[in-house]
């Protein structure tokens, strides 16, 4: 695989211990299995309310130049998104941050009533905790009623987390009644 070459002004300026913590202190989500819809953004470690969560992505693309043998610096959540996106690191490539190269905003899912995310300033609107979606709510936007004219019948996390709930209890009662079955055949052969 060749080495990923972009141009120098695209390169952070930082030294590679710079680049270590900026990714460190920056790098705060990462997508995942939403309990709303699809995919979510979710936190990586407790964000505290009014801390940015660094969601939206930087419209000038910026990459970082550290040496593989360098990332075990990096928090290991961080070094395992790197390495899952920018494999040709271990050949001297260079890449972005995980929160940039995502898009991160783009899988960021709707709740009125639990929304946690501010998305004019990137910042948290209450603490939020490691392993929790980030949330906000599209009402906010002008004109949100143009962009999501069916929002009034979306579902509430509460709603969907119920309905989930419900079909596993259905999934897990057939998955019992079909064993159960099964091992009454394997038992009369």
């Amino acid at each position: 695989m060749p080495r990923i070459t972009i141009p120098h002004q695209y390169l952070s300026k930082l030294s590679k211990k710079e680049q270590i913590i900026e990714l460190n202190n920056e790098v705060r989500c990462k997508l995942g299995v939403s309990k709303i819809h699809g995919i979510g953004v979710i936190a990586l470690r407790n964000i505290q309310k009014g801390k940015r969560c660094y969601a939206t992505p930087n419209v000038i693309p910026k990459f970082y130049n550290i040496p593989f043998g360098s990332l075990n610096k990096l928090l290991p959540e961080v070094k395992e998104l790197v390495l899952q996106r920018w494999a040709s690191i271990v050949n001297g490539s260079v890449f972005q941050s995980p929160n940039d190269d995502a898009g991160l905003l783009f899988f960021m899912n709707h709740d009125s009533h639990n929304s946690n995310y501010n998305v004019v300033s990137d910042t948290a609107t209450q603490n939020i905790y490691e392993g929790e979606e980030l949330k906000e709510n599209y009402r906010l936007m002008d004109n949100w009623e143009k962009v999501y004219p069916d929002l009034e019948k979306w579902t509430s996390t509460d709603e969907n987390q119920e309905k989930s709930i419900s079909k596993r209890k259905r999934l897990s009662n057939f998955l019992h009644q079909f064993l159960c079955q099964l091992r009454f055949i394997q038992t009369t052969r």
